[in-house]
């Protein structure tokens, strides 16, 4: 005897339905059993409100050396292992870094010294003559025309070396136009000449461009940030401010190796302290963002001229308030509530709260909530008003 074991597309519908319907436990059923959450509890503490913001570091004391006449580099200082100047080398004031051919400056120079020891001769004379025919002329004992030639003679003499030395002056000046000196002590940024090469102030195309100018000198400790921010959020930043600063390189390791930064360990430890220094009043007319600057003063910075940074700006700060974990608000029409879970019963009630500061650590409760109470952080989005939960609470503390 054989059977027809083929069901019909409607049986199978029908059979999968009732299956569903005895798997799946009713809304009753489950609100009976309670809906496991993840709850942490409110506490008193500190509230710290950061802006973030990009930026490029640069060093305020630096300087693009030229020079200031044309000719072939003959002399390029070297470093004290006997290797030519190179980025990096610290220098001292007043330093010669570079000079080109100073050859026909140096003949300047010598024909101007003897032309002013010359004239320096003619005036000794000169004066002598003239001191005599005051002598004489108090005496009454020399003509009156020949007393002028005497004195016209010693003003020429004065007046030639006058000139003299000022000629001479020139020639030296001009050998200072082939020489760079480090204005400052400092540290080499950038070199782009070598000893044999040709340079002429006509061939630079920009008096600042680091990859043209003979030499850039920098000071290593003191930098400045300048970042860009929201016209909404940039009336919150004054002068003064706090601000904390780490380098792309430092920011990368650390999210590699999955750093938080906590503001109140972690943050101080991995950035360079600063402060805002200055914010412009107006709004940049091409970015449509406001301008911001951030001083940096330190001894031992991370930080490299012309790199890349994450500036936060601590905007502001309160201590012994009421905080909540970020991840227990929830909003909806226009009002910020949360779910509290009473321990003794571990019912959910939907509490209406004020907020204030928004920060790392949590969010500040000026109104709705107390501290030590227990605030649904996961599975909130799923609740109603008196429903029951699951939650260890002795183990779920923040």
């Amino acid at each position: 005897m054989f059977f027809d074991l083929r069901l019909s597309k409607n049986a199978i519908i029908s059979s999968a339905a009732i299956l569903f319907l005895i798997i799946l436990p009713s809304d009753e059923a489950l609100a009976s059993s309670g809906l496991f959450v993840h709850a942490e509890q409110v506490k008193t503490g500190q509230v710290t409100e950061i802006l973030y913001a990009d930026g490029i570091a640069h060093a305020i004391v630096r300087e693009h050396l030229l020079f200031e006449g044309a000719g072939r580099v003959a002399f390029l200082k070297s470093n004290d292992d006997g290797s030519p100047l190179r980025e990096g080398a610290v220098v001292e004031k007043g330093e010669l870094l570079a000079e080109l051919d100073r050859r026909i400056d140096d003949a300047n120079v010598r024909a101007a010294r003897a032309e002013l020891d010359t004239f320096r001769a003619v005036l000794r004379n000169a004066t002598s003559e003239y001191e005599k025919a005051k002598r004489l002329k108090k005496a009454n004992a020399i003509q009156e025309g020949r007393f002028d030639a005497i004195e016209t003679a010693y003003r020429q003499a004065l007046a030639d070396v006058r000139a003299s030395e000022a000629r001479s002056d020139q020639a030296i000046v001009g050998i200072s136009q082939l020489q760079i000196r480090a204005p400052f002590d400092g540290v080499i940024s950038f070199i782009n000449v070598r000893e044999g090469d040709f340079f002429s102030p006509e061939m630079m195309s920009s008096r600042s461009s680091a990859t043209a100018t003979p030499i850039v000198i920098m000071q290593p400790n003191t930098f400045e940030i300048i970042t860009e921010l929201p016209v909404s959020t940039s009336k919150r930043v004054q002068p003064g401010q706090t601000a904390f600063i780490v380098d792309a390189g430092t920011l990368a390791h650390a999210q590699e190796f999955g750093n938080s930064y906590d503001v109140s360990s972690q943050l101080s430890s991995l950035t360079v302290t600063g402060s805002i220094s200055a914010i412009s009043p107006s709004i940049d007319p091409l970015s449509r963002s406001v301008r911001a600057r951030v001083m940096v003063n330190a001894e031992e910075s991370p930080l490299i001229d012309g790199g890349y940074t994450t500036v936060w700006i601590v905007t502001n700060q309160k201590d012994n308030v009421v905080v909540m974990p970020i991840e227990a608000l929830l909003h909806r029409d226009d009002e910020n509530y949360v779910f509290v879970i009473e321990p003794t019963t571990m019912e959910v009630e939907k509490r209406i709260i004020t907020i204030g500061l928004m920060g790392e650590e949590g969010i500040e409760v000026t109104d709705g909530l107390s501290p030590e109470d227990w605030v649904v952080t996961k599975g909130r989005y799923r609740l109603a008003n008196g429903m029951l939960v699951r939650a260890d609470l002795n183990k779920m503390g923040g």
